[in-house]
């Protein structure tokens, strides 16, 4: 390629610099919006993909009056005789409301000589077994989240839990854990199943819920029917109706993000009809010139294609790094928020980066090809009229 072609296509950014200027601020604005509510979604979906995998394919709850109530435990022994079931696991754990910080935790009771509906918190306790024998206090295992929530209010080597009863419940700090999912851990707070009961006032006989393991995905609607016809006064909520749960969830929200980009993609279409839709009178004189003095029609075409090529490139890639570092260095601040809820409920939790190949090459395609040919086709049609008939 020609470099003074090159170079003449730099100088001539250069003397329109704002109004370049001005066309990469919108054209980074859009892609950057776009590529940030994908990635946060992106990242959520991951994490709820993960948590979702861990659940079990049946959870049994008693109702009482519209809401949920504990269960007795013995019912789990009943429910494991169904054919189809592996496991009934009766489980005991709540939310901690810890107003300091205005956050829920999770709290988990497990029994250490039992098996866990999830065998991770059953290694937890294994994994820390030498600290919790030094102890001569109660202990409880906490996520990074809680501890940092905790940190931050002086709160490192024990906490004082108030029960149910508004009794205070002193227990030590034996250790904290992580996961490949920050979202299932972060606000997980494990303590044996005894303090759990202390803390939620439940009853030695009775559970918060009970966890069904079917192993035979074929027969997941058959013990469901099962269960509830031997206990109509539960709701038994089956992995798929939770799943379906999130996915309406983040559908809507997702469409609602994108109506949100409309006023952004208008004012980028605009432009871009406003490009196609014929060049200025300093752009047409320009080529007028250019033929002149011995510019072919090709010359000015790449001419044309190196200033688009390079500003719709610039602009894209740096809307992508921007909402890279917006999403994962940032942490989303507002639009993570506004994905997830109640966030001020829940202890904060970072981002996993997920770089989707599709979205970053729809959204590239959807865009940069798009000001390119605005671009070059008015060019093109300037550039085959004879040169006195354009400068006149």
């Amino acid at each position: 390629m020609n470099l003074k072609l090159i170079d003449y296509g730099i100088s001539s950014l250069w003397r329109r610099f704002w109004n370049r200027f001005t066309v990469i601020l919108i054209f980074s604005l859009l892609v950057f919006l776009l590529v940030s509510v994908f990635s946060i979604s992106s990242s959520i979906r991951l994490e709820l993909g993960i948590t979702l995998e861990a659940l079990p394919e049946l959870i049994v709850q008693k109702m009482n009056g519209g809401r949920q109530t504990v269960i007795p435990s013995e019912r789990a022994y009943e429910i494991a005789t169904i054919p189809g079931v592996n496991t009934a696991i009766p489980r005991v754990w709540g939310y901690y409301y810890f107003g300091s910080a205005n956050v829920n935790f999770t709290v988990i009771g497990q029994d250490p000589d039992l098996d866990s509906y999830k065998a991770k918190y059953s290694k937890l306790f294994e994994l820390n077994a030498s600290l919790i024998d030094t102890l001569t206090t109660p202990f409880f295992l906490a996520g990074q989240g809680v501890v940092e929530i905790m940190d931050q209010y002086y709160f490192r080597d024990e906490f004082f839990f108030i029960t149910a009863n508004g009794n205070i419940l002193n227990l030590a700090l034996a250790g904290t854990f992580s996961d490949e999912s920050s979202l299932e851990t972060n606000d997980v707070i494990l303590m044996p199943e005894y303090l759990a009961r202390e803390l939620f006032d439940i009853y030695e006989d009775d559970a918060t819920d009970i966890v069904v393991r079917v192993s035979n995905p074929a027969e997941i609607e058959i013990v469901k029917q099962k269960i509830q016809f031997m206990y109509p006064d539960c709701r038994i909520i089956s992995k798929d109706q939770i799943e379906s749960s999130y996915q309406n969830v983040f559908d809507y929200k997702s469409g609602l993000f994108l109506a949100l980009l409309i006023p952004a993609f208008m004012a980028f279409f605009t432009m871009v009809y406003d490009k196609a839709s014929g060049l200025s009178l300093e752009e047409k004189r320009e080529i007028g010139i250019m033929k002149a003095v011995g510019w072919r029609v090709e010359d000015v075409l790449i001419l044309k294609l190196l200033e688009s090529g390079f500003i719709s490139l610039f602009s894209y890639f740096s809307g992508v790094a921007l909402s890279f570092f917006f999403v994962y260095t940032l942490d989303a601040p507002l639009l993570k928020n506004l994905f997830i809820g109640a966030g001020n409920l829940k202890p904060a939790f970072q981002l996993t980066p997920v770089i989707d190949v599709h979205i970053l090459s729809l959204s590239f395609m959807a865009i940069v090809p798009v000001y390119i040919l605005a671009t070059i086709i008015p060019a093109w049609r300037t550039a085959i009229i004879d040169a006195d008939e354009v400068m006149r």
